[in-house]
């Protein structure tokens, strides 16, 4: 049975979904010395073109990798100095009628500046969109060999390390920090001792050391910032990624966008990636899964243990919502640390990490009044405490002065009454 032929999208929403991507990259990137692509529509036929850095030979290889991403069969047009051409062929490829008429990609590589140029009658099909897209990105990018540089293109970011945050920034969780010590950082800190008594116990070897790790708990609890201290104690780059960098609108770009932010982190040596709200990037199959997210959820499964399992990578999903996730990824992470909401002993202590100025005992007090409420949300009543404070003391033409123990006690009845 002969495979349907896929739609295309019209000129207009074409051109709409290519200047949005590359808009995004521009905003992203410097690329302000190449002028920005010309799209047009004439005589019945898609024209793209963009000019690019000196195409190298190294650059060529690069580009025609991708283009076999999204064209199975293409004939070599032209394979001249200075001129290289490649078509489309049809569905069956036995068949030559209207050749010409199918996809093209013309690279013109010239001694100072260099262009490419994409041509078809009639209008694009979804993955040839995409196929300009990526060319386009793999053409603008002069430092595109290099990870960091990639990951900024994806819209993630390389947290930096920062010396003064350690374990005593999150009060309590004496429980939470033993699991992670134990089971993250010890073997990211010793992958030799691990490696070693994988190969005394094993017929095959195979690493045991954690591949994921699931952060389980309510917003505001730590999970972000034990991430942060997790890579700053093993020394690896933290790439925090968020959902909407990764999910488009259009059809296959959310899963190849989450697969190269994976290669990239492979490229770099290794790297802790932080997925936050997790579940909105991969829910249930039990339930109505829309396609692109049953395709970014593939990439998850074979991403954290398959076939194409990062191996220098440790990967870190946060969800509030567990139940949510498929049962199939849950079951690839190799272990799931919960993050309860903090006890009346732990909000007293948080209370006295952003309120160094107050008495145990008032502490206590606040602690013993905030029930039900998150790390984060401590934190946001001191700031508010703080701010009304000061503004208090500007209009009074005082002193700067912490804030009194009552100011925190109003801020936290505020806070409750309007939550």
């Amino acid at each position: 049975m002969n495979k349907p032929e896929e739609p295309v999208i019209s000129y207009d929403r074409m051109k709409e979904q290519v200047e949005k991507e590359l808009q995004s990259y521009y905003e992203r990137g410097n690329t302000a010395e190449l002028a920005p692509p010309q799209i047009s529509f004439e005589k019945g036929a898609t024209r793209i073109l963009f000019a690019t850095h000196p195409i190298t030979s190294a650059m060529l290889v690069d580009f025609l990798l991708v283009v076999k991403k999204y064209i199975t069969h293409i004939r070599v047009h032209s394979f001249d100095s200075g001129y290289y051409a490649f078509q489309a062929l049809n569905r069956n490829i036995f068949k030559t009628e209207n050749i010409l008429d199918n996809f093209k990609i013309e690279f013109f590589v010239l001694s100072t500046s260099s262009r490419v140029e994409m041509t078809k009658k009639g209008n694009l099909t979804q993955e040839e969109i995409n196929l300009v897209i990526e060319l386009f990105q793999h053409a603008r990018s002069a430092t595109r060999n290099d990870p960091a540089h990639r990951l900024r293109m994806l819209g993630a970011s390389i947290v930096e390390a920062d010396k003064d945050l350690n374990w005593d920034y999150i009060a309590g969780y004496d429980e939470v920090k033993r699991k992670i010590r134990e089971s993250v950082i010890l073997p990211l800190k010793n992958p030799g001792m691990y490696d070693s008594i994988a190969r005394m116990t094993r017929k095959v070897f195979e690493s045991n050391r954690p591949r994921a790790i699931l952060f389980d708990g309510a917003p505001g609890v730590g999970k972000t910032t034990a991430a942060r201290i997790i890579a700053g104690e093993s020394e690896l780059p933290l790439v925090y990624v968020p959902v909407e960098s990764i999910m488009s609108k259009w059809y296959g770009q959310s899963s190849q966008n989450l697969s190269q932010v994976f290669d990239a982190c492979e490229d770099m040596g290794g790297a802790i990636i932080f997925l936050d709200e997790i579940d909105s990037l991969a829910g249930s199959r039990d339930q109505n899964m829309f396609e692109a997210t049953r395709q970014v959820l593939s990439v998850l499964l074979r991403r954290l243990d398959g076939i194409d399992s990062a191996a220098s990578t440790i990967t870190i999903g946060a969800t509030n919502r567990k139940d949510d996730l498929d049962h199939a990824l849950i079951s690839r992470f190799d272990q799931t640390i919960l993050f309860p909401l903090p006890n009346g002993a732990e909000r007293s202590a948080i209370f006295g990490n952003y309120a160094k100025h107050l008495r145990e005992d008032e502490c206590s007090h606040l602690g013993e009044r905030s029930e039900g409420l998150s790390g984060r949300a401590i934190k946001d009543i001191c700031e508010f405490t703080e701010r009304r404070w000061a503004r208090k003391v500007l209009i009074k033409k005082t002193e700067p002065s912490p804030p009194p123990f009552d100011f925190y006690r109003q801020s936290l009845r505020i806070w409750k009454e309007t939550k």
